[in-house]
C-alpha cells in the first residue's frame, strides 16, 4: 500500500518513498511517461497498448490482442489501484478512463530511462505568471 501524495508533503521522507515505490516497476514508469505526454483522459486498453509497444519496441498496430489483455489486465489489478490511491491519476472504473491528476501538474518529477538507476529528482513547480 503506498500513501497519497500531497503537495505539503514534498521533501517529507513519506512522500520520497511513496513516489520511489511508484517508479520501482517499468510499467507504472511507462504509464506516466505517457500520461505526461498525453494529456486527455486515455482508456486502460489504449494505454496497455501503448506499454506493450514500449517494452517490446513494436509500433503499437503490431500488439496483438492477447497482449492488450494481459497488460490490461495487471493494470488493472497492480498498477492503476497503486497509481490512483497514491493520487497521481484518476482512474474512473466506470468509463475505464485514467487521466493524471492535478498533483503531477505541480511537481517536475524526473522518471528515470529504462535501465537507468532509480534516482527521483522532486521539486515544486512555481506558480505561473498570469
Amino acid at each position: 500500500m503506498v500513501e497519497r501524495l500531497r503537495i505539503d508533503q514534498v521533501g517529507t521522507s513519506e512522500f520520497l518513498d511513496t513516489i520511489h515505490a511508484l517508479l520501482a516497476n517499468s510499467a507504472r514508469r511507462n504509464a506516466l511517461r505517457y500520461l505526461t505526454t498525453h494529456r486527455e483522459p486515455v482508456s486502460v486498453d489504449r494505454l496497455a497498448i501503448e506499454l506493450v509497444a514500449v517494452e517490446a519496441g513494436v509500433d503499437a498496430a503490431a500488439v496483438r490482442p492477447e497482449q492488450r489483455r494481459d497488460v490490461g489486465l495487471r493494470l488493472r489489478h497492480v498498477h492503476l489501484p497503486m497509481l490512483h490511491d497514491a493520487g497521481v491519476v484518476d482512474w474512473n472504473r466506470d468509463s475505464d478512463l485514467i487521466a493524471l491528476t492535478p498533483l503531477l501538474e505541480h511537481l517536475s518529477v524526473a522518471i528515470p530511462n529504462p535501465g537507468d538507476v532509480l534516482g527521483v529528482s522532486v521539486t515544486v513547480r512555481p506558480e505561473p505568471n498570469h
